[in-house]
């Protein structure tokens, strides 16, 4: 077993090195621990494939919840959905991305379903940042909800 934690720790080494074989942080420090390197290595704050993953969660929610007839902002309640799904999910936080989608999404959504009233004189700035604000919210809400869920699910009992 000590045998498998060395070569993951000689391969994580090898992965975080630079172009030439020297790690920055082993340089600057002179000592490098090979647990915390491979953590920090291994998380980022940002992914572009989560963020993809978010836009489809949020896009599906929006359209079932656009599914609802005589109901208006049921898309809005679908961000909520897309969100909650995701967080129910996801292995890792992801509020940023989740931050994101919802906030475009609704914008997006809430312009174009008002492109008439748009041509008419309504500002549609505002009305992006409003719409996109709630999509924002909404979503990192039921992003933390869906996280909730999961951990308590996942919890043992004593």
């Amino acid at each position: 077993m000590a045998e498998r934690t060395k070569e993951r720790t000689r391969d994580a080494d090898a992965e975080s090195s630079g172009e030439f074989g020297v790690d920055a942080t082993e340089s600057l420090s002179g000592t490098t621990d090979a647990a915390s390197q491979s953590s920090e290595s291994t998380h980022s704050y940002f992914s572009l494939r989560a963020l993809l993953y978010a836009f489809g969660a949020v896009g599906g929610g929006m359209v079932l919840g656009g599914l609802i007839p005589l109901l208006p902002f049921t898309e809005l309640l679908g961000v909520l959905l897309g969100g909650f799904v995701y967080g129910l999910f996801a292995s890792e936080r992801r509020y940023l991305e989740l931050a994101v989608a919802g906030g475009v999404s609704g914008g997006t959504t809430a312009v174009l379903s008002l492109l008439p009233q748009l041509a008419a004189g309504l500002n549609g700035t505002r009305l992006f940042a409003i719409a996109g604000g709630v999509g924002l919210v909404l979503a990192v809400v039921g992003h933390y909800f869906g996280r909730d869920l999961r951990s308590g699910l996942t919890k043992d009992l004593d």
